[in-house]
């Protein structure tokens, strides 16, 4: 047995090294320290406004956001990391008062995160009654050794895979700067991909629909928020599951419902197809203070 051991002490060092040199070095862990470095800025600013949601809102980032509001939205974020992050917020941050939460036909998709990863050291601290993530105290710490990430190792391959394709000379081109039959042609791809099985998941359904009680429960005020996108790119959603969307979100008896799918439609508010630019967002948060008068900037 000692002999076995000593044999395999070359392995384990060599393996350890390289979980070392992973997480050194990989875009997958900064990514995760700055999607950390929000959340723990936004407990410690005790942020009475939060924001949650994928992409589209984590936008607000352009503007030079009020000292009392936290920006909680990350890309990829789905509705379950959203769960953990309001109850992380609700045992840290005493002085919630709104929660703006994304309400966007996509966020209902049928796609798993791969953000869940970065919120294992919240599944520590909190209650987490619906056990979305069904991971095991074990399962949190094996997470932490890179090649023992599923998330991590699927990074990994998604970039290899990246590294293969052909690169495109039209990624650096400003939204603006396609033509019309161009941005349609971008937005429909991309708007089917992202509006495929929705509300198709009743868990999904059930895990948001504890988000708003939760709030609800602590006299927190929430406030359902679409962003603005191409209506190529929105018009993607069947009608029926939009009709489905609109229903649900109607029942659940928010605050307010702020939708804004539709009320830009000049290409120099975009980034790109379902995301605004600077510009965009400046323009939103003034008919956002307008709409509910929450000001989001200094």
């Amino acid at each position: 047995m000692k002999k076995i051991l000593i044999k395999l002490i070359p392995y384990l060092v060599v393996f350890l090294l390289i979980n070392i040199i992973c997480y050194k070095t990989s875009d997958f862990f900064k990514q995760e320290n700055k999607y950390l470095d929000r959340i723990e800025t936004t407990i410690n600013s005790q942020s009475e406004i939060i924001f949650l949601g994928d992409s589209h809102v984590e936008t607000i980032k352009l503007l030079e956001l009020s000292d009392n509001i936290g920006n909680l939205a990350f890309g990829g974020d789905g509705i379950n990391e959203m769960y953990i992050k309001i109850l992380t917020m609700i045992e840290n941050n005493k002085s919630l008062e709104y929660v703006f939460i994304a309400t966007e036909p996509q966020i209902f998709n049928n796609t798993l995160s791969s953000n869940s990863t970065f919120l294992n050291k919240y599944l520590f601290q909190i209650d987490n009654e619906l056990n979305i993530y069904n991971k095991s105290k074990l399962n949190l710490l094996t997470e932490r050794v890179p090649l023992l990430n599923d998330s991590y190792l699927k990074f990994v391959l998604n970039k290899i895979y990246s590294n293969f394709k052909p690169e495109s000379t039209d990624l650096k081109k400003s939204w603006v700067d396609y033509t019309s039959l161009e941005r349609i042609e971008i937005a429909t791809k991309t708007g089917k991909i992202d509006h495929s099985s929705i509300m198709s998941n009743e868990k999904y359904l059930k895990t948001y629909k504890q988000i708003v009680e939760i709030c609800k429960s602590k006299k927190i005020k929430v406030i359902g928020i679409r962003f603005p996108v191409n209506s190529n790119y929105l018009n993607q959603c069947k009608k029926n599951d939009l009709i489905k969307v609109d229903s649900f979100i109607k029942e659940l008896k928010l605050y307010k419902h702020l939708d804004y799918s539709n009320r830009m439609k000049d290409p120099k508010y975009f980034h790109d197809e379902d995301h605004l630019n600077k510009k965009g967002v400046k323009k939103l948060s003034e008919i956002i203070y307008s709409d509910s008068g929450i000001k989001l900037t200094n």
